[in-house]
């Protein structure tokens, strides 16, 4: 599948993997993407000699104190238990990732060392502190602080194409089996759904990033398994939109169409009743208060099926705490950082790192009331019936 730049509407990963990155949709405006490009322009033009530079040269530099060694004399003495309690991740999951990125990462001009950058930025994503205190707790400036992030994020990115991605003909035939084991609930290959990505106010078209409950926000839509890893990521739609016009725009629903690569076997996903009815994404019925007792029943298997992908969300948000507020400026980052989490959530997952206490169901809570069979989409007689058959069989 193609790919585009950080400039362009979408990155897709290789093959299976369905994670796509949309950047400011609602303008078109060159100087919106000034700060995005400020953000991601090469270290050397930085350091640039101008005049601004050198005067600020002759100026001394202050030495703020900071603490020193927390990374020698401090986390190396932690307990897995409280390792995990600060950076979200036991120590053993930690080194794996390390390797994992660790090439990347020794790629650089100055001397940070490589095991205390992925240790920031995890603090990053599992606090709310800003820039000065943790580079205070590092022993580093702000700006390197900057700087680590920046890199680090873009080295987890990298493990999405394969950290998140599709399940293949067998895998898929072990996630229909264990759903259906659950709730008794044939056929679910996985379930979606939203949620909000709370963000402070952009600078530009501001207002098509207010949501219906009044605060600036990003969509975050994903698949997730009964094993609450994710198949599918897809973030950067503005707040105001609603979640069939994201699962519109998302990649998924064209993929829902190629039924023998994607849903082998007459499978399917399952989501609530803001989204469109159709033989690969079965929604519940509207209770108008007629619903016969299979169709009752059905909506119940189909919402204790549906409840993964809300505990997943939950999990993600409970585990990185920055995803409840972005305090950065950089959309196009903000973009970045929450597939970052996304792969680091499947990562741990795939590492046998799950309990998590501090985790929150927090869904998009969509407007289930609206009808999905009366929306953009037509509810084909195909959909319709077989959905039929399954309430009939619950």
């Amino acid at each position: 599948m193609p790919a585009k730049d950080t400039h362009g509407s979408v990155i897709t990963c290789p093959q299976n993997a369905l994670i796509i990155l949309v950047n400011e949709v609602f303008d078109s405006d060159d100087e919106s993407t000034d700060s995005e490009n400020e953000l991601y322009q090469d270290e050397e033009e930085l350091n640039e000699p101008s005049i601004l530079t050198t005067r600020v040269s002759t100026i001394s530099r202050r030495n703020v104190p900071k603490v020193a060694g927390y990374e020698e004399m401090v986390t190396e003495r932690m307990l897995d238990y409280d390792f995990k309690t600060h950076f979200r991740l036991y120590r053993s999951t930690f080194d794996l990732l390390l390797g994992k990125i660790n090439i990347n990462l020794q790629n650089q001009t100055r001397p940070t060392s490589p095991d205390k950058m992925p240790l920031i930025t995890l603090w990053i994503l599992a606090t709310p502190e800003s820039y000065r205190s943790v580079g205070c707790r590092f022993d580093v400036c702000k700006s390197t602080v900057f700087r680590i992030i920046r890199r680090t994020i873009d080295a987890i990115y990298e493990m999405a194409s394969t950290t998140i991605d599709w399940p293949g003909a067998t895998e898929a035939q072990n996630i229909v089996s264990a759903n259906s084991s659950t709730a008794g609930f044939p056929g679910v290959l996985g379930a979606i759904d939203g949620t909000h990505i709370l963000i402070r106010t952009p600078q530009h078209s501001s207002g098509t990033y207010i949501n219906r409950k009044g605060f600036h926000s990003l969509q975050l839509q994903v698949v997730c398994q009964h094993n609450l890893k994710f198949t599918d990521c897809y973030v950067g739609q503005p707040g105001s939109m609603h979640d069939v016009r994201v699962f519109r725009h998302s990649e998924i629903c064209t993929d829902l169409q190629k039924s023998t690569l994607f849903f082998p076997e007459d499978s399917h996903l399952i989501g609530d009743a803001a989204y469109p009815l159709s033989d690969r994404l079965l929604t519940p019925y509207r209770d108008t208060g007629n619903l016969t007792r299979y169709q009752v029943r059905y909506n119940f298997k189909l919402s204790s099926t549906r409840m993964s992908v809300e505990r997943a969300i939950g999990m993600l948000k409970g585990r990185f705490r920055r995803l409840k507020f972005f305090l950065f400026p950089y959309l196009v980052f903000i973009c970045k950082s929450i597939i970052a989490a996304c792969t680091l959530h499947n990562f741990c997952i795939d590492e046998n790192d799950l309990h998590f206490e501090n985790s929150e169901e927090l869904s998009s809570g969509g407007a289930a009331t609206i009808n999905s069979e009366n929306n953009i989409y037509n509810s084909t007689v195909t959909a319709r019936a077989k959905r039929d058959r399954i309430a009939r069989l619950s």
